[in-house]
């Protein structure tokens, strides 16, 4: 396949003559010209060409910013600068700003062909090289980017963000995590983390051209969990310093400190967020199952595939408050958005996580459910790896060994079985005391039956001229020895001493009394 070429000029006549001279380069591809810095960035992020070339009179936007951000946003694309005049101030802030090459405008065939050859090389390695696994970009010192991003306000995206980078540090010690707070305008990770601190991004924003390691350090705050975090600017004054732009910037530079970035987008599409989503490893898109949530995911994607940072076949969804009493289950929703969810769901858990927003730390949250369907979320989209968590598990190993590999066996066993043990002595005695107090009361209900039923057949002997006392013959001894009968007028009356866990056993106070009227029958 020929490497395909981009051309950016102002004037039409330059930009026709670029076209015929690059036309004339054997195995190269011309897919659009631009006549404005405007259309040549959304025609490279929609293409993503091989080679940009750009005349340095290309306007509205100057010629170094636009090579600048096109760098940061198609790493993969050579930008060549053609100008008037090259000197050495013109060539060195051009390949400063992220050019490959500066030619001479008109240039002749041979060095425009020398020139795209060389583009043409340089791309292609570049290409194969952010296509390679993830830990080779972490061997040359860089950390991976997650984004996570909501549907809508109030799925849980906060939250999700920060309890995966909690996470990320308990599975993988050693490794270092920041949590950046890019919802610039509602974000809330540090009301939600209890964390303060006297500069946010907008400060960084301020400096994003002489970002250093020192600058950025400066502005992150260092939770006693292990997990940075960047705040979200803290006035309104300060949010529009924060564009996107500086946001490429930024998240670059904290890529090259930590391990792994993990970036809370919020729930609108603005081109602060979007440029986070258009340089992340990968993106997280929060949803619920429910319709005003899975309708923004579509909106979602479709408002980041305009702007050409995100396709929908590139983000994962994930579906949050999952819960078997909604009207819509995950089997349905692969049906209702445009890209099959995460195969993790995680539950409905407002009362399991409610400590942790009381308390504002994600350590509050005692639940392992919720934690463990966080960590296997992670390591489906892998954000935890299985080579990170190899190292410790081989020290973990290496102890048992060294402590003796069987006797330790032996000991666990032993161990588990005795805590088995202890657990049932201590259940043992509520389930003794729930049996008694259901026994005590099958006899109550047992002896106020049998009451009742003495007294019918009293009546009905004093009805007759019988003696009434013949009536306790119809109950067992048992109860007829805690019963007396008596009759007064035109009534019988019973009295019984309620049993007490064995009938014949009872107590003062504790008994029953009914009366039932005599009928007078005739003989």
């Amino acid at each position: 396949m020929s490497p395909n070429v981009i051309i950016g000029a102002s004037d039409q006549v330059v930009a026709y003559e670029i076209r015929s001279l690059v036309s004339e380069v054997d195995g190269f591809a011309v897919d659009d010209v631009a006549d404005s810095s405007d259309r040549l960035e959304e025609s490279v992020l929609r293409r993503d060409p091989d080679i940009v070339l750009v005349h340095a009179g290309i306007g509205p936007t100057p010629v170094l910013q636009l090579v600048r951000d096109l760098a940061m946003r198609r790493p993969g694309s050579a930008i060549l600068v053609m100008a008037e005049e090259i000197t050495p101030e013109v060539f060195t802030e051009a390949m400063d700003a992220g050019a490959r090459g500066v030619l001479q405008h008109p240039a002749s065939l041979e060095d425009l062909q020398a020139r795209l050859a060389a583009a043409a090389q340089w791309s292609a390695q570049m290409r194969r090289h952010l296509s390679s696994p993830s830990d080779l970009a972490q061997d040359a010192g860089r950390g991976r980017v997650f984004v996570v991003a909501g549907s809508k306000g109030g799925v849980g995206t906060s939250t999700l963000a920060a309890h995966l980078a909690h996470e990320y540090v308990r599975a993988v010690p050693g490794k270092s995590v920041c949590l950046v707070d890019l919802d610039v305008e509602k974000g809330d990770l540090g009301n939600l983390l209890g964390v303060t601190h006297r500069l946010d991004i907008s400060d960084l924003a301020k400096v994003a051209d002489d970002l250093g390691p020192s600058t950025v350090s400066s502005a992150i705050h260092r939770d006693p969990s292990g997990v940075a975090v960047l705040l979200a600017p803290g006035s309104v004054e300060d949010i529009g310093s924060v564009g996107d732009r500086e946001a490429r910037l930024i998240v670059g530079a904290i890529r090259r400190q930590f391990d792994l970035v993990v970036v809370d987008a919020g729930s609108h599409v603005t081109p602060v967020t979007a440029a986070a989503v258009e340089i992340a490893d990968e993106v997280l898109l929060v949803t619920n199952p429910d319709v005003l949530s899975l309708r923004g995911v579509h909106r979602t994607l479709d408002a980041w595939g305009r702007v050409g940072v995100r396709k929908p076949e590139t983000t994962r969804v994930v579906l949050n408050r999952v819960s078997k009493v909604a009207d819509i289950q995950p089997e349905s929703v692969p049906r209702l958005i445009p890209t099959p969810p995460c195969r993790t769901h995680l539950p409905a858990a407002f009362k399991r996580l409610e400590p942790g927003l009381n308390y504002r730390t994600p350590d509050e949250v005692k639940d392992r459910s919720w934690w463990n369907g966080v960590n296997a979320l992670a390591r489906e989209v892998g954000m935890i790896a299985q080579h990170d968590v190899a190292a410790p598990a081989a020290r973990r190993q290496r102890r048992e060994r060294a402590r003796g590999g069987r006797g330790s066996r032996r000991a666990a066993a032993v161990g588990e079985s005795g805590q088995a043990s202890l657990e049932f002595v201590g259940v043992l005695p509520v389930l003794m005391l729930l049996v008694l107090l259901l026994w005590q009361v099958g006899l109550t209900i047992a002896s106020l039956a049998l009451t009742g039923h003495v007294a019918d057949e009293a009546a009905r002997a004093a009805a007759v001229g019988d003696d009434v006392h013949t009536a306790l013959d119809a109950v067992p001894g048992f109860f007829a020895q805690s019963m007396t009968v008596s009759q007064g007028g035109s009534s019988v009356r019973v009295h019984t001493d309620l049993p007490i866990l064995v009938p014949g056993f009872t107590a003062a106070g504790w008994d029953f009394d009914t009366k039932v009227g005599v009928v007078d029958e005739p003989s």
